[in-house]
This record gives structure tokens, C-alpha cells and sequence, in this order.
């Protein structure tokens, strides 16, 4: 059967979960969780002091293409603080690099980030997302933004080119890497979230979708899978109908990621069961190996009911 998500059930554990969130309760006690904000607010006050408007907005959107592969929290603890973030600020500055080498610039992203796995492509990537930069928008990320008129679904469109595009042929488009259907949409809506650019067309910027926000939806049956199914099928099924969802019910595609993402992260995680607004509505909790090993979102259930 492939991948198959219900609308109808969609809308109603958004709701569910935006009425929680709304009304503090459950999980939701004591807000919405953004591990990224601190991180942010440091790099907003750093570009402040040194009086460099495009500093933040380059940090964080270099930042994002770091969370894909990554477990999100674990990323901005160990990146939110303001000494490392003033001592290795010039890995975000694309006229400080110019003289550097890229096994110099690697080495210093590398020492900033500290990341493991599939996310060591991503410093692979940084020389030449920054020269990149600054050799096309002057060094400033708004710049590319304002090419694409602010629009966010143009702007997302000419980040990930295609899904599934090779790094080779974004490099020969003279696009950015490293930014494809989850990060491209994430990047924006931070953007906007923060104050750092003001987009238009702010709900055309789809939703970004990762293993949290999707397996609360399988989980929970409002995606039906038989079987391991390849994450980027799954992943786009659900941005899709997620973005109708929006857009029907008139729900800001902000909160709905930032609602299905906490309960992912803060309560499938933790196995808070009990303290989740959809408790009720969750048959299972799918492991997050098969999508780390394979790329794949497996349906059996291994220990929600442990």
C-alpha cells in the first residue's frame, strides 16, 4: 500500500495537541520547547555588539543545515554559549574566511559543532557555503532572500533545487548544499520566528518534517504504514497534507511543527506517556534506528507498552 496519510485524523491530533499546547497542560505545562532559541539569542546579541546585522542571520542559517541527522537538543546545548560563540564567530563571517584555507575553515567548524555521523557532510560543505555567500550575495544571507522577493515558497524552492538532488549538481546551479526538504522549510520559518528577515507569503514555506513530527503522526495512525517505508516518502506524504491542513484550517504551520515536534521530543522520547495530550490516541513507539541506519520509518511498535 506505500504510504497512505488520513487527513481527517491529521487535523484532529493537531488540534488535539494545539489545544494542549494552547492550555498549558499535559507536556505542554510549562510552554513550547525550542532548544534552538538560546543559541539564537546569542548570535542576535553577538551581531549586536559588533554592530553586524547580517551576523545572525548568517549563523543561523549556516546553523540549520546541522540538525538534519542530529539530535536537536543535544546540537544547541552544546553549541549555546556565548564565550565559543565569540571565539569562533568567524566560521559565520564569509569576509573573515576569505584568506583562510578550507581545511582551516573545516578544522574551526569542526571544533565549534562537534558533530558525529552523517553530520561531519555538513562541515564538508561549509567552505563552500560561505564562499558561496559571499561571492553571490555579498555576504549576506538576506541578500539571497531578497533575490526571491521574500517570498518563503520561492525562497525554500531555490534551496533544495529538487528532492533528492545531488550535491554535485547544486554546486554546478551555484546553489547552496546541505539544505533539502526538512532544513530549507525550518530555515525560514526560524528566520521569521526570530525577527531576522520579514518574509511574504509567510504560510507558502511548507513545514519542516523530521522523525519527531512524523512519528507522532504514525504512531498515532494518522499515517498508515505497513511496512518500513523509505523517510523521504514518508516525510514529503506528510508535508504535504500537513501544508493543506494548514492552510484549511487556517492554523499557523509554526505551531503545528513546534506542537508535533515537543510531543515527539518530550514525550515519546521520555516515554511520558501518561502526561501526553494524545495518550489516548497512540497505539505504539516506533524506534528511531531503522530512520537513522536505514533512511527508513518503521511501523511495529517496540515498547510503548513495555
Amino acid at each position: 500500500m506505500g504510504v497512505e496519510v488520513d487527513k481527517q485524523r491529521t487535523a484532529y491530533i493537531i488540534e488535539k495537541v494545539l489545544v494542549a499546547a494552547d492550555n498549558r497542560q499535559n507536556l505542554f505545562s510549562e510552554g513550547i520547547f525550542r532548544p534552538e532559541e538560546k543559541f539564537i539569542e546569542i548570535v542576535k546579541s553577538y551581531g549586536e555588539q559588533i554592530g553586524r546585522t547580517e551576523f545572525a542571520p548568517n549563523a543561523v542559517f549556516l546553523t540549520t543545515a546541522f540538525v538534519f541527522g542530529d539530535d536537536t537538543t543535544r546540537l544547541f546545548n552544546r553549541i549555546a554559549d556565548p564565550d565559543s560563540v565569540s571565539g569562533y564567530a568567524w566560521i559565520f563571517d564569509p569576509k573573515e574566511v576569505g584568506e583562510k584555507s578550507n581545511e582551516e575553515i573545516m578544522n574551526g567548524c569542526a571544533t565549534f559543532f562537534r558533530p558525529a555521523g552523517y553530520n561531519k557532510r555538513v562541515i564538508l560543505e561549509w567552505p563552500y557555503n560561505l564562499r558561496l555567500l559571499e561571492q553571490k550575495y555579498g555576504g549576506d544571507i538576506r541578500n539571497f532572500f531578497d533575490k526571491y522577493n521574500g517570498d518563503m515558497e520561492k525562497i525554500v524552492r531555490a534551496m533544495v533545487v529538487q528532492p533528492r538532488v545531488k550535491t554535485r549538481e547544486k554546486r554546478e546551479k551555484g546553489a547552496f548544499t546541505r539544505y533539502g526538504p526538512k532544513i530549507a522549510p525550518l530555515v525560514v520559518q526560524w528566520m521569521n520566528q526570530y525577527g531576522l528577515y520579514e518574509f511574504e507569503n509567510t504560510n507558502g514555506g511548507r513545514l519542516p518534517v523530521d522523525f519527531q513530527v512524523a512519528r507522532v503522526l504514525i504512531q498515532t495512525g494518522a499515517v498508515i504504514l505497513d511496512q518500513p517505508e523509505n523517510a523521504h516518502q514518508v516525510t514529503t506524504h506528510v508535508g504535504r497534507t500537513l501544508g493543506i491542513v494548514s492552510s484549511e484550517y487556517g492554523w499557523e504551520p509554526r505551531r503545528i511543527s513546534e506542537g508535533l515536534w515537543n510531543v515527539g521530543n518530550r514525550g515519546c522520547n521520555q516515554k511520558r506517556h501518561s502526561d501526553c495530550p494524545l495518550e489516548q490516541d497512540c497505539d505504539r513507539l516506533i524506534s528511531r534506528k531503522p530512520y537513522d541506519k536505514d533512511g527508513k520509518f518503521d511501523p511495529k511498535d517496540t515498547g510503548r507498552w513495555e
